[in-house]
Parts: structure tokens; sequence; C-alpha cells
């Protein structure tokens, strides 16, 4: 099953290149335009919000308020970053400078999809006593 990732960017003034990223990445990426395809979002392994100002915040705080917990990685500008823990907000794995290393992104994504793996192949993972 290919893992599948929603890109959630608008505003920049140069696209960030995640995208490709991703699908160089062996990821599926999704852009959907509304927050009301909770299907999409649902399936997505995690969404990734790469959007200027606090435009990330508040777009995080939509998708929560519509019910969509997908865990959230925020890449924000540089010199926005706050503690994850500062956010009255649920989900999110970190929050990243836009200017930050693609390998602190991917490996969010790993993690991710470790995860799921974990939890849709648990007979997978036990132990043999």
């Amino acid at each position: 099953m290919t893992r599948r990732v929603c890109l959630i960017s608008a505003g920049l003034a140069v696209e960030s290149g995640l995208r490709e990223l991703f699908e160089s990445c062996g990821l599926a990426v999704s852009t959907p335009q509304t927050t009301e395809d909770a299907l999409v979002y649902g399936r997505a392994i995690c969404l990734v919000i790469d959007m200027p100002g606090d435009a990330p915040y508040r777009t995080l705080r939509l998708f929560r308020d519509y019910g969509i917990a997908t865990p959230a990685l925020l890449i924000v500008d540089p010199g926005q970053e706050m503690a994850v823990d500062e956010l009255d907000c649920d989900g999110i794995m970190d929050i990243l400078p836009r200017t930050a290393n693609p390998l602190r992104i991917l490996r969010w994504i790993q993690s991710l999809c470790a995860a799921r793996n974990v939890f849709d192949h648990p007979q997978a993972w036990r132990l043999s006593a």
C-alpha cells in the first residue's frame, strides 16, 4: 500500500519542493482543495501544512474544528516557530522552519510510516516467547 501525505500549501512566493521530495521517496501526495474531504485526510499518514505567517496555525485549527485528527507537521517561516506544547491543539508532530534540513521532515514521515505499519500489521511485530 502506498503511503499518502496531504500537502497543504498556499501563499508561498516560491514553491517549497516538498511535493517532489515526498514523491521521490515513493509517497503519494494529495492536495485536497477543501477541508470537507475528510476521507482523503483520514487516509493520509499525515498533514504537512506549509504556509507563510500564522496561516499554518490557523489552518491546523480549522482542520481540528472539522474533526480531522490526522497527525500534522507544520512548516513555518523562519522565526515563526513555537513550542508544540504552546499550542492548544492535538496531534502536532513538530513545527519546523522552512529552512530546516529536509531530512528532519523525512524523519517525521518515516516515523509515522513505521508506526502505521505496526498498527496495520500487529501480528508481524509480536515477539515470540
